[in-house]
C-alpha cells in the first residue's frame, strides 16, 4: 500500500515538473521574442527620439480606455442586435403560424358545412336512381314504392338494429348466467337435503314400515292355509 502511494506520489511530482518545465518554456520563448525585443526597442526609441517616444507613449495610455470602450460596446450592439433579431424572427414565425392555423381551421369548418348538403344531395341522387332501377323491375308503382321504403328503411335502420343487437347480447348472456347460477342452487339445496342425517332416517323409517307390512301381508295367507 505504500509503494502504491509513493509510486502515485512519483507520478504526480513527475508531471507536476513537466507541466512545470513546459510553461517555463513557453513564457522563456514569449520573453525572448517578443518582451525582450519590445523593450529594447522602447529604450532605443526613447533614447533616439524622446520627444516623440513620450508622445507616442501618453497618447497610447490615454487611447487605451476609449478603445476598449468602443470594442466592448461593439460586442454589446453585436450581441444585443443578434437576440433582438432572434425574438423578431421566433415572434414573425409564431404570428405567421397562428395566423395561418387560424384560416386552416376556417376552411376546415366551411368544409364541413358544405359536406353536409353534398352528403345529402350523393344519397338524393342514390335514392332517386335506386327507385328508378326497382321501378324498371316491379310492374307497378305501388310495389316499387313499398320495395323502395323497405329497402331504405333497412339500410338506415341496420346500423340501429346491429347496436341494439349488440347491447342486447350481454343481457342475454347474464339471464342465462343468472339462471344456471339459480338451477345450481337449487339442485345444490336439493342435494344437501338429500344427503342430511334426517332425511335418511326418515327414509329408514320408511323402508323398514315398507318391509313390515309387507311381511304382514304376507304371513295372513299362511294363517288362512
Amino acid at each position: 500500500m505504500y509503494e502504491t502511494e509513493e509510486t502515485q506520489e512519483d507520478l504526480l511530482s513527475a508531471y507536476f515538473e513537466k507541466s512545470a518545465t513546459a510553461v517555463r518554456h513557453s513564457f522563456g520563448r514569449i520573453e525572448k521574442e517578443l518582451v525582450r525585443p519590445a523593450v529594447r526597442y522602447i529604450i532605443d526609441s526613447f533614447q533616439l527620439h524622446p520627444i516623440r517616444s513620450t508622445l507616442l507613449t501618453i497618447y497610447a495610455a490615454l487611447s487605451a480606455l476609449p478603445i476598449l470602450s468602443f470594442v466592448g460596446f461593439t460586442v454589446f450592439v453585436f450581441s444585443s442586435f443578434i437576440f433582438l433579431a432572434l425574438c423578431i424572427a421566433l415572434l414573425a414565425a409564431l404570428l405567421v403560424t397562428l395566423f395561418s392555423g387560424f384560416w386552416l381551421a376556417c376552411i376546415l369548418v366551411f368544409l364541413l358545412f358544405l359536406s353536409i348538403p353534398i352528403t345529402a344531395s350523393v344519397l338524393s341522387l342514390y335514392l332517386f336512381l335506386r327507385l328508378a332501377f326497382i321501378s324498371r323491375q316491379e310492374s307497378s308503382v305501388r310495389g316499387a314504392l313499398s320495395r323502395w321504403a323497405k329497402e331504405t328503411k333497412g339500410q338506415f335502420i341496420k346500423g340501429e338494429e346491429t347496436v341494439e343487437a349488440a347491447d342486447a347480447e350481454p343481457r342475454v348472456d347474464a339471464e342465462h348466467h343468472d339462471e344456471s347460477e339459480a338451477e345450481t342452487l337449487v339442485v345444490g339445496s336439493i342435494v344437501l337435503k338429500a344427503s342430511s342425517p334426517e332425511s335418511i332416517a326418515k327414509e329408514d323409517a320408511a323402508t323398514a314400515s315398507t318391509d313390515g307390512m309387507n311381511h304382514t301381508q304376507d304371513a295372513k295367507p299362511e294363517a288362512s292355509s
